[in-house]
C-alpha cells in the first residue's frame, strides 16, 4: 500500500508501477483463498482479467501526454496574457505621459509668446469680419504666433478665450448664459487658417467649462485629466492663464493636441500580440507534442506490457522451469505460475526495491524530522539567550543610567552645601536637602524595583500575608512620598475603615509605590494624586488617580511589559519596570490590576485582592475588575 500512496497520483506511465503494487497482493489473496477452499479449481485468464478490473477502481484515465499540452497551454497562456497586459499599459502609458509633457512643455511656450495687452485690444475694440472672423492686424499677429507654434509641434491646436460674468462681456450675438453667471468670449482660433468649419468664431459666446476656470483661480497651467472624443477626433487639452503688464489674470490660452496615435497604437500592439502568440504558440504546441511523445514512448511499451501481464497473459515472461513446474502440477494458476522463482523474482525485486524505497525515504524523512525538531529547539535556544543577553544588557544600561541621575543629583547638592552653605539662606539649604532626600528616595525604590525583577525572575518572590491595618500601610507610603515630591503634587488618601485585612507588606509596598510614583512623575506640577481604599465583603480594592497625560490607546495592550514605556512620556525620565512590578506583585497576592485612561485627562489605576489572603475567599475578584480602556 505504500507503493500505490507514492505513485497512484503520476501520470500515465508511472500508473503500472501503482496496479502491480495494488494487485499482486489482492491476486495473491484471491489466489489463496480460491486454493483453500476448492483445490481443484483454477483461475483463468479472464478470471484474472476480471480481478484486475475489479482493482483497478473507476479512476478516469488521463495521459501523461495530454496532461503535459494541457499544462503547457494554460501555463504559456497565464504568462503570455500577464506579459501582454504589462507591455500593453506600459507602452499606452509612457506614450500619454510623454503625450502630456508634450503638451505642457508646448503650451509653457506658447504663452510666453502671446502680447496679453494686443490680444485684450484686440477684445476690446476689434470688429468680426463677414465670416464671423476677424480682418485686425492684432487678430493676424496673434493667429502668426499660433502658426510658429505649430510648426514646432505639429499636433498643437491653440486658441485664446476670456472667461467673464456674462453682464461685463463683450460679444457677437446673444449671449450664451443667464446674467451672473460666467460666459466664455472666444478670441482668436488657429483652425481658422486650416478649416474654418472647425473654428470658433471672434467675440463668440459660450457657457464657462471648469478646466479653464480652475486654471484662472488657480493662477497655473491646469490639463484635463482624460483624453476625450470629439467630432473632429480624440484630444488631450491644457489650459493657462494669461496675464496682463500689471500681474493680473486677463485670459486664458487653451490648446488642444492630437492623441488619435494613442488609440492607433493600442490597436497596432493588440494586433502585432495577437499574431505573435498564435505564431509561438502553434509552434511550441507542436514542439512539446513531439518531445512528450518521445519521452512518454518508452513508458507507454512498459505500460502496456505490464498491463498483459497483469491480464494474466505471462506467455512473454514464462521460462521453461515454470512450464515444467505448472505441467508437474495441474491444479496451480496462472497466478501460482506467477510466484515461480524467476518470474516471482523479477516482480519481488521490483516490488521489494519499491518497499526498500519507501522504508529509506520514511527513515530519511524521520531523520529529516528529528534534525529540523533539534535545529528548531536549537534556534529557539539561541533566540532565548539573545533575547535574554539584550534584556540583561538593557537592565544594566536602565539601572547605571537611573542610579547615575539621583548620585549625581546628590553630589552637586552636597558640594553646593559644603562650598556655599554659609552663604545659603535657610530656604535654599532646605531645598537642597530636600533633593538629596528625594534621589534617596528615588535609589531606594530603583533598588526595591531591581530586587523585585530579580526575585520574579529567580522565582523567589514569596507570598507570606499577615493581617495589619492596610489603611495605616497605605497613609505611611503615601507620606514617605510626600516628604519626597514636597510641595509639588498633593497627595491625598481616602479609606473606608480597612484595617483588619490580611496583605503581604513586602509586596503591597512597590505595588503603591510605583502607582504613586508613575502618577507624580506624569501629572504637572501642582495637581493631585488620589489614592482611594476599600473592603468590599472579601475584596479590597486600592485604586490611584491621576490628572496626567494619560496613556495613549496603542501602548495600552504592552503596558505592563518589562522596559515598555508609553510613546508620550517624551523626556520623563523612567525605567519600564514600574507597571511589570506591579503585575508581578499584585499576581502573587492572589490579585489582578486594571486601569483606565484618557490622554490629556488622566489615569486611574485599580488594584484588587482578597482581603482573607485566599484566591477562592473571594469569587467575584476578577468580575468586580474595571477593563482597561
Amino acid at each position: 500500500m505504500a507503493a500505490r500512496s507514492l505513485f497512484f497520483e503520476t501520470p500515465h506511465r508511472c500508473c503500472y508501477w501503482a496496479r502491480i503494487s495494488v494487485t499482486l497482493p489482492q491476486l495473491r489473496a484471491f489466489n489463496s483463498r480460491v486454493v483453500d477452499d476448492a483445490p481443484s479449481a483454477q483461475l483463468t485468464s479472464s478470471d484474472q482479467g476480471s480481478v484486475l478490473k475489479a482493482t483497478s477502481g473507476t479512476a478516469q484515465f488521463v495521459s501523461l501526454r495530454v496532461r503535459l499540452l494541457v499544462g503547457f497551454s494554460l501555463i504559456f497562456s497565464i504568462v503570455f496574457a500577464g506579459a501582454f497586459y504589462w507591455f500593453y499599459t506600459f507602452t499606452t502609458d509612457k506614450t500619454i505621459s510623454r503625450l502630456r509633457a508634450d503638451l505642457r512643455s508646448t503650451l509653457e511656450g506658447a504663452v510666453t509668446g502671446v502680447d496679453v495687452d494686443e490680444l485684450m485690444a484686440l477684445y476690446e475694440d476689434g470688429v468680426p469680419n463677414s465670416e464671423g472672423f476677424s480682418d485686425d492686424p492684432r487678430y493676424q499677429n496673434q493667429l502668426e504666433w499660433f502658426e510658429t507654434v505649430k510648426r514646432i509641434e505639429p499636433r498643437a491646436w491653440l486658441y485664446s478665450f476670456i472667461i467673464a460674468p456674462q453682464s461685463q462681456n463683450r460679444r457677437m450675438g446673444p449671449a450664451a448664459v443667464s446674467d451672473n453667471q460666467l460666459e466664455t468670449i472666444y478670441l482668436v482660433d488657429l483652425w481658422v487658417n486650416y478649416d474654418a468649419s472647425k473654428a470658433v468664431g471672434f467675440l463668440e459666446s459660450d457657457e464657462a467649462s471648469s478646466r479653464p476656470r480652475v486654471a484662472i483661480e488657480a493662477g497655473r497651467l491646469t490639463e484635463e485629466p482624460n483624453i476625450y472624443p470629439d467630432d473632429w477626433g480624440t484630444w488631450m487639452s491644457a489650459f493657462a492663464p494669461l496675464r496682463n503688464d500689471e500681474g493680473e489674470i486677463v485670459a486664458v490660452l487653451g490648446l488642444d493636441i492630437e492623441a488619435d496615435y494613442v488609440f492607433q497604437l493600442q490597436d497596432q500592439i493588440r494586433n502585432r500580440v495577437l499574431l505573435s502568440f498564435i505564431v509561438t504558440y502553434g509552434i511550441l504546441f507542436v514542439l512539446i507534442y513531439v518531445l512528450s511523445g518521445i519521452l512518454t514512448r518508452h513508458i507507454s511499451e512498459l505500460t502496456q506490457s505490464a498491463e498483459q501481464i497483469a491480464a494474466g497473459d505471462y506467455s512473454g515472461a514464462l521460462s521453461s522451469s515454470q512450464q515444467q513446474r505448472g505441467a508437474r502440477n495441474p491444479q496451480s494458476s496462472a497466478l501460482q505460475a506467477g510466484r515461480d522463482v524467476r518470474l516471482r523474482d523479477e516482480i519481488s525485486v521490483l516490488a521489494q526495491a519499491f518497499e526498500m524505497m519507501i522504508e529509506s525515504i520514511q527513515q530519511r524523512e524521520q531523520m529529516i524530522r528529528q534534525g529540523k525538531k533539534v535545529e528548531d529547539e536549537m534556534r529557539l535556544a539561541l533566540q532565548a539567550e539573545r533575547e535574554l543577553n539584550e534584556l540583561k544588557s538593557r537592565f544594566v544600561s536602565m539601572v547605571s543610567h537611573e542610579f547615575r541621575t539621583p548620585l549625581t543629583v546628590m553630589r552637586t547638592s552636597t558640594e553646593l552645601l559644603e562650598k556655599y552653605g554659609h552663604l545659603a539662606s535657610d530656604e535654599k539649604k532646605r531645598d537642597y536637602f530636600q533633593r538629596i532626600r528625594a534621589a534617596i528616595a528615588n535609589m531606594t525604590r530603583l533598588l526595591e524595583d531591581v530586587l523585585v525583577v530579580g526575585k520574579a525572575e529567580a522565582g523567589k518572590l514569596a507570598f507570606n500575608p499577615v493581617i495589619g491595618d492596610f489603611e495605616q500601610f497605605c497613609q505611611e507610603i503615601i507620606n514617605e512620598m510626600q516628604h519626597s515630591v514636597g510641595v509639588k503634587h498633593k497627595l491625598t488618601l481616602s479609606a473606608d475603615s480597612v484595617n483588619a485585612v490580611h496583605f503581604d507588606r513586602d509586596l503591597l509596598r512597590p505595588v503603591l509605590s510605583n502607582l504613586l510614583s508613575n502618577a507624580i512623575k506624569y501629572s504637572e506640577a501642582g495637581s493631585t494624586v488620589e489614592t482611594r481604599v476599600a473592603l468590599a465583603g472579601e475584596t479590597v480594592t486600592l485604586q490611584v488617580s491621576d490628572q496626567g497625560i494619560g496613556i495613549p490607546k496603542e501602548d495600552r495592550p504592552k503596558l505592563f511589559q518589562l522596559f515598555h514605556r508609553a510613546r508620550n512620556v517624551d523626556t520623563i525620565r523612567g525605567t519600564g519596570l514600574g507597571l511589570a512590578i506591579v503585575q508581578q506583585c499584585i499576581t502573587h497576592h492572589q490579585g489582578q490590576v486594571s486601569f483606565t485612561s484618557q490622554e490629556g485627562v488622566g489615569t486611574t489605576f485599580y488594584v484588587q485582592f482578597p482581603a482573607s489572603g485566599k484566591q477562592e475567599d473571594s469569587p467575584s475578584l476578577l468580575k468586580s475588575l474595571p477593563t482597561s480602556s
